[in-house]
């Protein structure tokens, strides 16, 4: 019975094991950001010139991630109730940390920690504070031709 006992606890602990370690998100890799359009929703740390008030601003990003580290990016305007002209920008990923140049001049760099399921993306970041929210949709979104 003891011999059992051992053979069932084992098999339960590893059981146990399995499960807990199924539930960690994969890590993040380019391959899951290149080539995709980043659409989200970010507060970013405000910065003289970027529109809103207080210490964080709240911004839609649209972003084609390219292989080669650059970037198409615009944002919603919400005064003129459409998208900014895209213009020419930078991102990457180290580890889990994902950086994405901002479309507004001065600002700080959207940086943050994020987690990719399937087509949702999240992530929050410090030093400044970052937080973004959305998806991933492949291809270019924001138009071939710009």
């Amino acid at each position: 019975m003891k011999r059992f006992s051992t053979v069932v606890a084992t098999l339960f602990s590893v059981a146990i094991g399995n499960a807990v370690w199924a539930a960690e998100p994969p890590g993040v890799s380019v391959r899951q950001l290149a080539g995709n359009t980043l659409s989200v929703v970010a507060f970013m740390a405000r910065t003289p010139g970027m529109p809103g008030g207080g210490e964080l601003t709240r911004v839609v990003i649209q972003a084609y991630l390219r292989p080669d580290g650059s970037a198409l990016v615009r944002a919603w305007d919400a005064a003129r109730d459409a998208y900014s002209v895209p213009a020419e920008r930078h991102w990457s990923l180290t580890g889990s940390t994902f950086c994405l140049d901002s479309p507004f001049a001065g600002a700080n760099r959207l940086c943050a920690d994020i987690h990719i399921w399937g087509p949702r993306i999240a992530g929050v970041g410090a030093r400044p504070y970052a937080m973004l929210d959305g998806d991933l949709q492949p291809g270019n979104a924001l138009g071939a031709g710009r």
